[in-house]
């Protein structure tokens, strides 16, 4: 005989609520996902992903940025108010200049070009004017229709993931895509000098579909070609080069690997994407600190046949955020918008 045991009241309620909250729970996992394409359709912060193409159709209006004022500071997905001098906790926050007469429902999207300081803030120092400042007040941005970003990252601007910052995953999930979605753009170039050069580079060449074209001002390369033979060591330091945050960027040389330049100009995919274009995308500015550097790697890229330009006549200048530079670099983008 088998026994088959009453159940209890107790019994009968924890059944019930165990069931209850499975169909809760499938629910709330329907509406997540619900939400999360929802999410994604609209370009909300910290779940849009950047696309080959940034061009939007009839169905993105976004009147209600029209008024944005220039300069205006962006804190995506934080909530904290911070003064420009200060060092922030969010690894990075953004500015933006629009041109005279930006229309946030123009059919034709606007170009954006996005300047990386070469170090943390968003430049100013010594009574220097920023990057984004030296670009607008030259009405180039006016005359060509162009959106200035500039960006502001809470460390020296290497644009690398570490164990301890996020740059580059937070400027690509976070940052940009709550740009692109506040904004009618279409092609995103980069500009830099220094350190962020490096970044701009960096990020091009690894990311050709999502970026246009770069242009790298005293750009330290941290050596050329040696990276390619053998780990960076003491004898660098002993050179005197001119990358003072390079420990606080990469700690250990495989932190390094995924960032360099020299290794990522011999990938057969960037290299075809670099070159499926008639204009050059790639432009390099040697300054007073990396001429030699510049010119090792110029040569590299020559002989992996990526195609590229080198604007010359600054090898002695001390490049930084303003200086004739600007507009030799301004003059080799503006045949390259669209």
């Amino acid at each position: 005989m088998t026994s088959v045991r009453p159940q209890c009241a107790l019994s009968r309620l924890i059944v019930d609520a165990r069931a209850t909250k499975r169909r809760a729970s499938s629910s709330s996992r329907a509406a997540a996902a619900d939400g999360a394409a929802d999410a994604t359709t609209t370009y909300v912060p910290g779940n849009a992903t950047l696309r080959e193409a940034h061009e939007y159709g009839a169905e993105h209006e976004y009147s209600s940025f029209d008024a944005l004022q220039p300069h205006r500071v962006h804190f995506p997905n934080a909530n904290y108010d911070y003064d420009v001098k200060t060092k922030v906790a969010t690894p990075a926050r953004y500015r933006v200049k629009l041109p005279k007469g930006y229309d946030g429902n123009r059919k034709e999207p606007y170009d954006a070009l996005i300047c990386v300081p070469g170090e943390a803030g968003f430049g100013p120092r010594e009574g220097k004017v920023s990057l984004t400042s030296s670009v607008a007040k030259k009405k180039w941005n006016d005359a060509k229709d162009v959106i200035l970003v500039e960006l502001a990252f809470n460390t020296p601007t290497w644009l690398n993931d570490s164990a301890s910052m996020n740059h580059e995953s937070y400027l690509l999930k976070v940052v940009l895509p709550h740009f692109l979605a506040a904004h009618n753009v279409g092609k995103m170039s980069l500009l830099g000098f220094g350190s962020g050069a490096y970044g701009a580079l960096s990020l091009l060449m690894r990311r050709p579909t999502a970026f246009h074209a770069v242009i790298a001002a005293d750009v330290p390369i941290l050596g050329g070609f040696k990276m390619i033979e053998r780990a960076w060591g003491r004898e660098d330091l002993e050179r005197e080069a001119n990358w003072g945050s390079w420990n606080e960027a990469f700690p250990q040389d495989d932190d390094w690997t995924p960032y360099d330049v020299t290794t990522i100009a011999r990938d057969a995919w960037v290299r075809d994407h670099l070159n499926a274009t008639e204009l050059s995308r790639i432009a390099l500015i040697p300054g007073s600190k990396t001429a030699n550097e510049l010119g090792d790697f110029a040569r590299q890229l020559e002989a992996a046949g990526v195609a590229h330009d080198v604007i010359e006549g600054f090898e002695s200048v001390d490049i930084h955020h303003e200086g004739e530079w600007i507009d030799a670099a301004l003059g080799w983008l503006a045949p390259r918008l669209a």
